[in-house]
Formats: C-alpha cells, structure tokens, sequence
C-alpha cells in the first residue's frame, strides 16, 4: 500500500483546490521559506489522525482552516485527501474491496472535524489503526519533522525501539493491544461493581424477610382485634334492644295525651297555611315589578350612554374627513408635478435625439478628413527628405541646412509660445472645475433623498393602517365595556331591590332572630317548615314576645341516621334546643322515621317536608315566608359577591378601553408626523434633483472646454519636439557640410506646407475627439433621461392609487358618518317610550306593595292564633 496523491482545500496556506501526485520513486517540492512545504506535511499528519493543535503549530484545531488575508476572506472549511494505491489488498476488510482507498478528513468551524474512508463515514481510531498497521501514521518516524533527526541522536532506548517496532510493521499490534488492555480492565472494574450489588441485593433480602415476618404477625393480631370488637358490639346491642322497649312503652302513652291537642293544632294550621298561600304570589308579583322598573331605568342609562358614543364617533368621523380632503389634496399635487416632470423630460430627449441625427455620418466623415491630413502629411515630409537628398547630392546641402536652422529656431519659438500659452489656459480651467459642484455627491444627494422618500412613504402608509387598526381597536373595546357597566348596574339593582325587600316591614327595635341566623345553602326551605313564623320572633328577652336561651340537659336522641338541623344552620344559642330535636332526613324516609320521633322532635327534608311527633304531616307545596326569606337573604349575599366580581371586571374593561384611546390617539399623532416627514422628503429629493441637473451640464461643459485646450497643448508640445529635432539636425548637418544655400529657399516652402500639414492633422484630431465626447454626453444623458421617466411614471402611478383608496375611503367615512348622525334622533324616540314605560312600572310595584302588607298583616293574625295553640 503506498501514497499516490494529495488532495487540499482550504487547509492553511492552500485556499484553492490544490493537488499534489506522489509518483513513484523521489518526489521533491521546493520553494521559498513560507510558500507551504512545511503545510502539505502537516496535512499528511492531518489526515492520518493528528489530533494535537499545537503539533500542527496553532492554538486550536480550526486554525487549520484558511484564515484569510487582505485581499481574500477566510473560509469556514479545510479538508485534506489522501489516495493510497491497494492493489495489494492489504487494506483492512471493511474497505479491501477496492484497487484504491481515499482517506478524507474534513474540519468546519464550530462543528469539528470528521473522517470518510472511499465516501463512508470511519471513527478516526479506525483510521488511526489502519496507518498503524501500514507502519505510518501521524507520528511515524518516517515523518521527519525539523528537529527530528536531532531528537532521535539523542533518543532514549524506549523512543529507538518505538522507531524499531514501526519498521518491522508491528506498531498497530501495540495499539490494538493497549485498546485490549482498556477494555480488560474497564471488564474487570465491572465484575469488581457486581460483586458490590450482589452483597446490596443481598443485604436487602434480609430486611425483606423480617418485614415479612412483621407482616404475619400484624395480620394474626388483626384477626383477634376484630373478634373482640365484634363481642363488645353486641353486648351494646342487646342494652340498647332492652332500652327501646322502655322507651317504646313510654312512647304509646305520650301519643295518647297529645293525639287532642294535635286535633286542636291542626285546624290553627290550616288557617294559617291558608294565609300564607295567598301572601306569596303577592311577594313574588311585588318582587318582579321591582325588577322590572330597575331593567327599564337601566335601559334608559344605556341609551343615554349610547347617543353620547354617537356625538363623538360623528366629530371622530368629522375629523378624519378633513384629513382625507388634505391627503387627496397632497396626492393629486404630486401626480401634477409627475406630469409635468415627464412632460420636461421627453422634451430634452426629443432635443437630444434632434441633435444626435446624422452624427455616424459626422464622425465618419471627421474620420476620413483626420486620416487624409495625415496621409498629406506623410507626403510631404517624404518630399521633404527627397528634397534634403537632392541637395546633398547638388552640393547645396549648406545653405538649406542653415536656412533650415534658422526656419527651426523660429517655428520653435513660436510653438513654445503657443504651447505656453495654451498650458497657462488649463489653469483657470482646472480651478474653474474645482469650483464647480461635485457631480457624484449631487448625485449620492439624489439616492439618499429618493432612499429617505420612499421610506418616508413608506413609514407613513404603515402609520396609517397601524392607525386604523387602533381605531378599529378602540371601538372593539366599548361594546365590552358596555356589557360590564351594564352588568354591574344589574346586579346592584337587583341586590338593591332584594336587600329593600328584606328590610321592609321590620322594627329597629327588636329584630327577628330570622336575621341572626345562618344557613347552608338548600337548607332554607327545611329551616322554614321547622320552625314557620317563629322564625320572626326576637331573641331580645325585653320584647313581649321572644325566643330565651335555656340550658341545654340531657336531651332524647333523634332517630338512627338522621341528621340534626343544627348542623346545617348556625342560629344563637336561644335555638341550640329546637334544633337539636329537629332532623333532616331524605322525602322518602320521612313517613318511616316519624314513627321512632319523640315528644316535642320533629323531622324535615330539603324541600320542606314536615313529620312531627304527634302525627302531624305537611307537604312541601310552597315556601314558607321565613324559607324565602333566608333564601333571598343567600341569594342577596350571592348578589354582592357576583356584584364585586362585575365591578372588579368592569374597572379591568374600562381600563383596557382607555388604554386603546390613548394608544389610538397616539397613533393619531405619529401618522400627522409622518405625513409632514412624507412631505419633507418630497420637497428634498426635487431640490436634490435640479441640483443634480445643473451640476451635470455645468461640468460636461467645462470638461469640454477643458479637454480642448488640453488636446491643444499636447499637440503644440509635440510640434515643439519636432521643431526641436529639426533645429538639432539641421545644426549638426551644417557643422559637417559646406553651404547649401541654392536649396535652403525650396526646403523652406516644403517645411511650411508640413507645418500646415501637422496643424491640419491636430485641427482634425481636435474636432473628431470633441465630436465624440458630445456623442458620449448626449447618449449618456439620454439614459439619465429614461431612467428619471420611469422614477416619475412609477411616482405618478403610485400617487393615483393612493387617489383612488382616499377617495374610497372618503366615500366610506361619508356614509359611516349619515348612519351615526341618525342614531341620537332613534334614541331619543326609544328614551322617550322607556320613560312611559317607566312611570307605568312605578305606579304597578307601589300598588303590589300595597297589596303585600295587607296579605302579611292577615297572615301574621293567623301565625299569632296558631302559637297560642302550641302553647
């Protein structure tokens, strides 16, 4: 198995994909100090493995990787390829399927690096191993680093015979046997931890057994608790069978003296139970006409509420019309100029196009004209070296030199000043270009008032739809609020009413014990049929008539399995004795328990039924006053908690609606800033832009100017040199020849025609370049041109939508605005129908109370007959 090529990217110096084939035999790669020869070993060491930064000299591994320079930038990945030839087939057998083998190894920041063996996945021990087992790898002695050679003269014999055991292949024996050694010992830390648990396990059994044992001996010990308890229950058993016997006995007799005067008691009942039937209609048609007046005086605060809301939705509705009328103003001003800018601009282009016709054929024929004077030129200065011949030959060669001299000196005077004054030209020129305003900033100006406009509009429609939407908010949150004022008026109505029906007819003197009583909710109707009109009675022992607290002695028990009225009612301790006698029991088990009462017991149910000792039964037809009363008095307490509860989420809606007021007023006031924004950058970008025009035509112009003068220059400095030459040769030529004067007046003429022949040549040059720069300007201009056409297409575009949504909304805005300004007339018709409404509700709950006091009055005479009976 050897290497046959290299393969890096990205990995230190070598950004680029680089390949380097190892053939066989010497391969040697040389180069400069820090080209990278010393990188393409690490790469080797690399690939087989290296996992040591500081090795590969960096201070993490990622340093491998291309950092950068100032002209490239770093890259986030470096993998190196090794190809080993393996046609051999010593390759191992997961990957000895193939002539040759890729070793790849890739790094990416932050994710680390991973190997592939011929494109699969491989853990770097595996290929680790494989190196190992080629007698390589990354620390191979065969990889001679700087320093190495060195080291191994003065190596230990441990670090020589490491170098030994790779050159006889054996180094990958050493690394399979310490991951052996790992592992027999990481099995032998194993069964040393086993033998831990078993002794726990163990250690654990011996608890489980004794708590068995304990187990068994609880069990037996319950068994002789529960026969003990069964002997001493029936012992109880037999005394209370000889008890109920006696007490039987004495049961017959008393049923016997009180059978007359349960006779007496029951016609006294019946008047009363009379008097009552009548007075509870009338209470409940007083209640419900008080109800109904309160309904009907909250729907009138309501509709009062709700022509308020409409004034003000109208003014809000007022106020957003006349914003619309100066949007659609400020829109149709900005599709006018629109126009008008794209009206101006197709008439430069019209001029330009005008001013471009013909010019291919100007340019051609400016060509031609520059190519003819140079081909004239050409001709006469052959001529004129024929003419400087033929004098050498006639022997006159003397005298046209010197006038040649003479006509040199005075052409080169004359250029020099030409040329110096056409330098001196360029100065007032430059400094009339430095003057002029800079183009590109003007032009930069543009882009940032176009970039600060758009976003300007940009801001401003989205301010104008967050705007709305707070609006649309703000009238989400009062129909809410309504509903919990509406609640809570309600609520304190009804809690006013019942709390007024409650407090009618009673003296402030003694007050009923009805008022100190507490009750379970659903024992009401039991409490009532228990103790009927008693319950009116005071518990002051300074009234006539009153309830007096007596000790409580030893008292006869209710029946087996009935419930005490005295654990469903807390009442003061002059009703402790009554309601110790007094059982709640089910509807059905009331016939079957009555016979087991005792004198003065009694046994109610829920829906208040009635059983009392004495044989006396009453069904639970209708409530009692005093069961409705405690029931209204529980459902009045039910009212103030529902009350606090309403108030509590009312404040929590109003708060939420004055949140979206404010939040929606805010709105207001930002999307007014952002339209004045809006119209500051409009008024910007057009002073920016004629700005940016008139700096473009003032430096086209002098840069014309400029370039001129400047062409003008050079071809005079041009003239001067060759007048420069010519006075040089013809000196040279007259120091060495006799006087050549019978040519000096022909050679003369023949210069003055290439003088002319020259300027011609520059005048055509001259006009031809300066034909081609106003082409350039003019096609230049006229992409300016059509680029501006589109910015103000699109601007006026833009401006006719926003037209169209303002008028629509304008026309909306209109008709929401009809429908509000007709609420308050309807709600002025419905207040006026409810206060009829309300004067008939009044008069019909006074005329209901009316009737209620003389029903209670009548039943309270039949109540004060009847308690003179039981007594």
């Amino acid at each position: 198995m050897t290497f046959t090529r290299l393969r890096l990217s990205g990995f230190k110096s070598f950004v680029e994909p680089t390949e380097l084939p190892i053939e066989p035999g010497l391969t040697g790669v040389v180069g400069p100090n820090g080209c990278g020869k010393s990188n393409l070993l690490e790469a080797l060491r690399w690939v087989m493995g290296e996992n040591s930064a500081k090795s590969m000299r960096g201070d993490g591994m990622e340093d491998v990787i291309f950092a950068g320079t100032g002209a490239r930038p770093m890259r986030n990945m470096a993998e190196v390829a090794l190809t080993i030839d393996n046609q051999d087939r010593r390759a191992p057998a997961a990957y000895n399927d193939s002539d040759t083998l890729e070793v790849l190894r890739r790094i990416e920041r932050d994710m680390g690096s991973h190997y592939r063996v011929n494109g699969r996945e491989t853990r770097a021990k595996d290929v680790q191993l494989m190196f190992a087992d080629m007698a390589s790898g990354a620390h191979a002695s065969s990889m001679v680093r700087q320093g190495q050679i060195s080291q191994l003269i003065s190596a230990k014999p441990a670090a020589r015979r490491a170098i030994l055991e790779e050159a006889a292949g054996i180094s990958g024996l050493h690394a399979r046997r310490h991951e052996a050694e790992l592992k027999l010992n990481a099995a032998e830390a194993n069964l040393a931890r086993l033998g831990d648990v078993v002794q726990e396990i163990e250690g654990q059994l011996q608890g489980l057994k004794r708590q068995a044992r304990q187990a068994s001996r609880y069990r037996n010990i319950s068994g002789q608790i529960r026969e003990t308890e069964a002997l001493a229950l029936h012992l109880r058993w037999v005394q209370a069978r000889d008890l109920t016997q006696q007490t039987n006995a004495a049961l017959d007799e008393a049923r016997a003296q009180a059978a007359e005067l349960t006779r007496q008691a029951a016609e006294t009942s019946t008047a009363l139970l009379e008097a009552e039937d009548k007075l509870s209609p009338l209470r409940q048609a007083e209640v419900e006409r008080a109800a109904a007046l309160q309904r009907l005086n909250a729907e009138r605060l309501s509709i009062d509420a709700e022509g308020a809301r409409a004034r003000e939705m109208a003014q809000s509705l007022a106020a957003r019309l006349t914003q619309i009328a100066q949007d659609l103003a400020r829109e149709r001003a900005l599709a006018s100029d629109a126009a008008e800018q794209m009206a101006r601009l197709k008439a430069e282009d019209l001029n330009l196009v005008a001013a471009g016709e013909g010019q291919e054929a100007r340019l051609a024929a400016l060509s031609d004209a520059q190519n003819e004077a140079q081909t004239g030129l050409t001709a006469l200065e052959t001529e004129a070296d024929r003419l400087t011949a033929e004098a050498a030959d006639l022997k006159a060669r003397k005298a046209q030199l010197v006038r040649a001299d003479q006509e040199a000196q005075g052409r080169l005077a004359r250029l020099t000043r030409e040329r110096d004054q056409a330098v001196a030209e360029l100065a007032p020129l430059d400094a009339e270009l430095a003057r002029l305003p800079d183009v590109v900033a003007a032009a930069e100006a543009v882009a940032t008032a176009e970039q600060r406009q758009a976003q300007a509009q940009i801001m401003l429609t989205a301010q104008e739809a967050h705007t709305q939407g707070l609006a649309q908010a703000e009238r989400a949150a009062r129909p809410p609020l309504d509903a919990a004022e509406r609640e809570v008026q309600r609520l304190k109505a009804e809690a006013k009413a019942l709390s007024a029906l409650l407090s009618a007819g009673q003296s402030g003197l003694w007050p009923p014990v009805i008022d100190l009583i507490q009750v379970t909710p659903g024992a009401e109707a039991a409490l009532g049929a228990a103790f009927g009109d008693d319950l009116d009675v005071p518990a002051d022992v300074g009234a006539p008539v009153h309830w007096r607290h007596l000790e409580t002695h030893d008292q006869q028990s209710l029946p087996p399995g009935v419930t005490p009225l005295s654990a469903l009612v807390s009442a003061p301790p002059a009703l402790a004795r009554s309601l110790a006698q007094i059982g709640v029991v089910e509807p059905q088990d009331g016939a079957r328990l009555q016979a087991l009462l005792l004198p003065g017991q009694r046994l109610v149910s829920r829906a208040g039924d009635l059983w009392r000792w004495d044989g006396y039964v009453a069904a639970a037809e209708a409530p009692t006053p005093a069961a409705i009363r405690l029931q209204q008095r529980n459902h009045l307490a039910t009212l103030e908690a529902q009350t606090a509860a309403a108030e509590e989420h009312a404040h929590g809606v109003r708060q939420a609606f004055h949140a979206a007021r404010l939040t929606h007023e805010q709105g207001q006031g930002a999307e007014a800033l952002a339209r004045k924004a809006a119209r500051e950058a409009d008024t910007t970008l057009a002073a920016a832009r004629q700005a940016l025009g008139q700096a473009e035509r003032a430096r086209g112009q002098a840069d014309m100017r400029r370039q001129s003068a400047f062409d003008r220059a050079q071809n005079l400095e041009g003239q001067c040199l060759d007048a420069s030459r010519a006075a040089e040769a013809a000196r040279i030529a007259l120091a060495d020849l006799p006087d050549l004067a019978p040519l000096d007046e022909q050679l003369h003429a023949q210069r003055l025609h290439i003088a002319e022949a020259r300027t011609q040549v520059s005048d055509a040059r001259a006009s031809l370049e300066t034909f081609r720069r106003e082409a350039e300007t003019r096609t230049r201009r006229r992409t300016a041109i059509q680029s501006e056409l589109s910015t103000w297409d699109a601007r006026g575009q833009n401006a006719q939508a926003q037209i169209a949504t303002l008028e629509a909304r304008q026309s909306e805005t209109e008709t929401e605005r009809a429908q509000v300004l007709a609420i308050p007339g309807m709600v002025a018709e419905r207040r006026q129908v409810l206060l009829s409404l309300i004067t008939e509700a009044d008069a019909a709950r006074k005329e209901a109370a009316d009737a209620l006091a003389l029903a209670e009055t009548d039943a309270k005479a039949a109540a004060s007959q009847s308690r003179r009976l039981d007594l």
